[in-house]
């Protein structure tokens, strides 16, 4: 007989009490909240609660900008203003708040980046006479890029303040400065009762739990302009890009009964005002030294990738057929080779933005370094650095053997005469290798596959500098043709793996699901011994981009060279080639390269032997 311990008993009344109940949906949210401070500055008397302290004509008051908090809130009548003036010093002073456990402060500015340089606000929390800076706006508006105007919202977490009375002062110092209006200022509890409901901003998430009772088995919600508009997980998550108020309804079953629980106006979203960004057309690149590389003569078409739903863009052209638009998305065409500047002006009843780049930024023509990496990730340039391993997109004992940079199709033929790689790490020990440079096209799977061009530079003339930009070229004999509409990869390996190699490709690492430009090619293994097959993956667990820069011109022949074409040579379903000067037996790494060409010249067998 089996004995029953406590813990089995514990198990079978949980089991019990779960089957005892009866089936019930319930739900709430990580983000749902009720209030129990607000502040609207919409009366005279509401103004009074707070208290002003001045050194100014001009000192903080009730009015309004345009556009006014109405946006964000349609029951306001006034917010908290103050115009800019010399020699300002102008306080406002909440009275004491008790703060609850789980609380946020929120609150809404309005003010144009551009002057908080000659005055801006603090925000202090003050407790039993210390205060702590929670904001500094003009520290805010350089570390967000913040240009404005428009109304921003600010939330603080305000754990460290918990069972603390509290005052909050606006402290705004400067000198002909700038306009401000504060509003919508909250201090509010996370909350799953009834009476709570969740405030968020356009593009912002919703994280639902599921509190329903009984033998729950099935899951079915709805989410009113929500993303997705349905779920049958248990605790999805809800992503909401337009204004309005909406309701959440889930309904539950345990196979034989259901049970709905809907709650209206649960979650609230207000309109957020818009960031403006420029998208890459396609045909254009990403480069180390311009915005973006186009080609001339051919119409392209811009894209608008700003946030916040703009409702209204002013793009402003140089160079081009045309110098304004107002489309969203206008197509134009660069007319001659040259550097041009670029601006994008969007807006919606919240505030407006600008994108703005200046007459160096768009190379139109001639010849530039191309790669994947946007001009505000330059600064995340990093390596990968795997211990024991080695270094991806370098020296490696995983038998990775070489890396991959996926390209899209020119729009127009072009060729590339080098490709220009930035190193972080370039020890060689094995300074007489090999490292291979090709340039490949894609099979039917979109991996490399056909070899359109070849070069190579030794291990031991790798360059690297860690004061300067310094990248290592890699030039080919003669120009690699890319005919329009072509995909193409840049493919560089293997790395030398002596113990004493140590090199290492900077790249750049972004989250799962977001761009990824990365390949590698990883060998197939028989014991100890790595065979000549492999398999081709691209990176989606780590996305990323190598460092890897094409220098590319719109100026080819749309024929491709035999020559060029020659050096495809296909082993077991992967590409291979053949080096000028290779050996039968040569040293490679602490291994060697046996290799068998054979008499027809259809193929060369590339065994690595340990």
């Amino acid at each position: 007989m089996r004995k029953i311990t406590f813990v089995t008993l514990f198990a079978a009344m949980a089991v019990f009490s779960a089957w005892g109940q009866p089936l019930s949906a319930s739900f709430a949210a990580d983000e749902a909240s009720v209030p129990y401070y607000q502040m609207g500055w919409d009366t005279a008397d509401e103004f009074a609660s707070w208290t002003y302290e001045s050194t100014s004509s001009s000192t903080w008051k009730l009015g309004n900008r345009e556009p006014s908090f109405q946006i964000i809130d349609p029951t306001s009548t006034a917010s908290m203003i103050l115009n800019y003036a010399s020699n300002q010093n102008e306080t406002a002073t909440s009275p004491a708040i008790e703060i609850r456990p789980n609380s946020t402060l929120e609150f809404y500015c309005y003010a144009s980046g551009i002057y908080l340089v000659y005055g801006a606000w603090k925000l202090f929390a003050t407790v039993d006479g210390s205060s702590t800076l929670l904001i500094d706006q003009f520290q805010w508006a350089q570390d967000t890029g913040y240009e404005g105007p428009s109304w921003e919202r600010f939330t603080v977490d305000l754990a460290a303040f918990a069972g603390k009375q509290v005052q909050f002062s606006f402290v705004y110092q400067g000198d002909y400065g700038e306009d401000e209006a504060i509003d919508g200022f909250r201090i509010l509890q996370a909350n799953d009762g009834d009476d709570a409901v969740i405030n968020i901003n356009e593009g912002e998430c919703v994280h639902f739990r599921d509190l329903s009772t009984g033998n729950v088995t099935s899951w079915n919600w709805t989410f009113e302009g929500g993303e997705p508009a349905t779920s049958t997980e248990q605790n999805p998550v809800v992503t909401y890009n337009q204004a309005g108020t909406y309701a959440v309804t889930l309904t539950v079953g345990d196979g034989t009964a259901t049970d709905t629980k809907s709650r209206d106006a649960y979650v609230i979203v207000h309109a957020e005002a818009p960031v403006a960004h420029v998208g890459l057309p396609d045909g254009a690149y990403y480069s180390p030294w311009v915005m973006m590389f186009v080609p001339i003569q051919v119409p392209l078409t811009f894209k608008d990738a700003s946030t916040g739903n703009p409702t209204s863009w002013l793009w402003t052209f140089e160079g081009t057929d045309i110098t304004t638009s107002d489309l969203q998305t206008p197509t134009v065409t660069y007319l001659q080779e040259g550097t041009y500047g670029l601006k994008l002006e969007v807006a919606n009843e919240v505030g407006s933005s600008v994108d703005e780049y200046v007459n160096t930024a768009i190379q139109a023509g001639g010849e530039q370094e191309i790669w994947n990496i946007a001009p505000e990730e330059n600064g995340d340039l990093t390596m990968i650095e795997m211990g024991w391993y080695g270094n991806y997109a370098g020296t490696n004992w995983l038998g990775i053997g070489e890396f991959a940079e996926h390209f899209d199709a020119p729009v127009t033929d072009a060729q590339i005469k080098q490709v220009n790689v930035y190193f972080g790490k370039t020890t060689a020990a094995s300074t007489d290798a090999d490292i291979v440079m090709k340039i490949m096209t894609a099979d039917y799977d979109g991996m490399p596959a056909q070899v359109l061009g070849v070069t190579s530079v030794k291990a031991g003339d790798l360059a690297y500098d860690p004061t300067t930009v310094n990248a290592t070229e890699f030039v080919f004999d003669d120009p690699v043709i890319i005919p329009a509409g072509t995909e193409f990869f840049a493919v560089i390996g293997p790395f030398p793996n002596d113990m004493n190699d140590d090199i290492a490709m900077l790249l750049c690492r972004r989250n799962v699901g977001e761009k990824c430009t990365g390949y590698h090619f990883v060998y197939d293994e028989e014991g100890y011994e790595y065979l000549e097959t492999g398999t081709w993956y691209q990176n989606t667990d780590d996305p990323l981009s190598l460092a890897m820069a094409p220098v590319l011109s719109f100026t080819a022949s749309s024929q491709t060279s035999s020559d060029q074409l020659a050096v495809d040579k296909q082993v077991l379903g992967r590409t291979w080639y053949n080096l000028a000067g290779m050996s039968s037996d040569k040293p490679f790494d602490g291994v060697n390269i046996v290799v068998t060409r054979y008499t027809d010249g259809t193929r060369s067998v590339i065994k690595v032997i340990r």
